[in-house]
């Protein structure tokens, strides 16, 4: 035990030495969440002032004069003289940001107490416009309803046959662990890939590459010492960088204006001890997993360019099951529970949301040691080979 300590003390000091792996493994973890989360707020704040208080330009054809007078105001600008053959070429160019088009019987038929009928041009992707434009149909179309309500003599009740009151029984807790909580370890476990990723490659090809391995191989140490030292090394620095991701995602949400104030005490609810203490008995085993899968991968490249060529392709693997937990409807089932990334994902999620089933969460832990263990013994494999070691 006293020469993995040593070899992990060693390959430690010669890691935080390494200005790159500093950078991809602390810094950039650490800065991530909260430029992210300030750029999201920032850029979300700027666009919906831009779109709401921008001028739309609209174009009604057809409409009667108790619906014109809804837009007249200094956030509409009214286009007259429009030819309902260029409307689409109109949006499409800029020039206008809507046109309704009314049927030439709308009135009649509001007046006869039927539905009069109308098509709104738009685009989708400009943001608030159907928004914007439906809140001045909702104005016109309560004046009706009144007017209605007065003509046939009846309460605003007798339109209404249901009252409904909405009872969410959900916590804010767990509103937000199935909004947002399949993000949360999609960046983690990015950054735990990355911050094992980094060092495998210099511990192990790099020291293959500037010919230091050899000098390694012949102290009095086996082969499994050295590569547990370098694992358990290249597992700290992981860990390292997942836990730098939720500090920074901690930080950021405390100093970082704009946030509603129930999200953020829901978020410091999440963050607590039970919290840190679940993720890190998942992140251990993910980290070791991480560490003994690029070990065995990178050993058997013979420089440092070939070794990225070989884990690079192994990103897209580890990124694929995290994307699939963001999905609607995917959940931690008896299925799930059993698929490697994928599986840390939904338990991570379930545990924001505080809906985690015990047996659950012990199987995900269960198998990640068992994937980590798998790992581990292939790595050994690998590296006992002289062929893989030996540049």
């Amino acid at each position: 035990m006293k020469t993995i300590f040593t070899v992990i003390k060693k390959e430690l000091t010669d890691t935080l030495r390494d200005k790159k792996t500093l950078f991809s493994a602390i810094l950039l973890p650490a800065l991530a969440m909260p430029l992210l989360l300030l750029g999201v707020t920032k850029l979300q704040q700027n666009l919906l002032n831009k779109e709401q208080n921008k001028q739309l330009k609209v174009a009604l054809i057809g409409a009667p004069q108790n619906i014109v007078s809804q837009f007249k105001d200094t956030t509409f600008v009214l286009v007259n003289d429009i030819a309902l053959a260029g409307v689409k070429d109109s949006i499409n160019n800029g020039s206008l940001d809507a046109v309704l088009e009314f049927k030439p019987d709308f009135q009649e038929k509001v007046s006869s107490l039927q539905s009069g009928g109308l098509n709104l041009y738009y685009k989708s992707t400009n943001l608030m416009v159907e928004k914007r434009i439906r809140e001045k149909l909702d104005s016109y179309k309560s004046i009706v309803m009144n007017d209605r309500i007065k003509q046939l003599e009846l309460s605003s009740e007798a339109l209404e046959p249901l009252s409904i009151s909405k009872i969410d029984i959900a916590s804010p807790k767990e509103q937000i662990g199935k909004m947002i909580g399949g993000f949360i370890p999609y960046i983690f476990i990015i950054f735990c890939f990355m911050g094992c990723m980094y060092p495998a490659l210099d511990l192990i090809t790099g020291e293959k590459e500037r010919g230091t391995i050899e000098t390694l191989l012949t102290v009095p140490a086996s082969r499994f010492k050295i590569l547990m030292g370098k694992t358990i090394t290249i597992a700290l620095i992981g860990i390292s960088a997942a836990l730098m991701t939720i500090a920074g995602m901690f930080v950021g949400l405390k100093f970082i204006d704009g946030i509603p104030p129930d999200f953020l005490n829901a978020i410091n609810d999440i963050l607590g001890l039970k919290f840190i203490l679940m993720l890190f008995a998942m992140l251990i085993p993910l980290s070791v997993f991480f560490a003994g899968l690029l070990s065995a991968i990178v050993v058997r490249a013979s420089s440092f360019k070939e070794a990225q060529s070989y884990v690079t392709p192994l990103s897209f693997v580890i990124i694929i099951p995290a994307m699939i937990a963001l999905m609607p409807g995917v959940e931690l089932t008896w299925q799930t529970v059993w698929i490697p990334i994928l599986n840390i994902a939904l338990a991570t999620k379930e545990i924001i949301a505080g809906t985690i089933q015990p047996a659950h969460y012990i199987v995900v832990v269960g198998s990640l040691i068992l994937l980590a263990i798998v790992a581990v013994f292939f790595s050994l494999k690998q590296f006992s080979k002289e062929t893989m070691v030996l540049k």
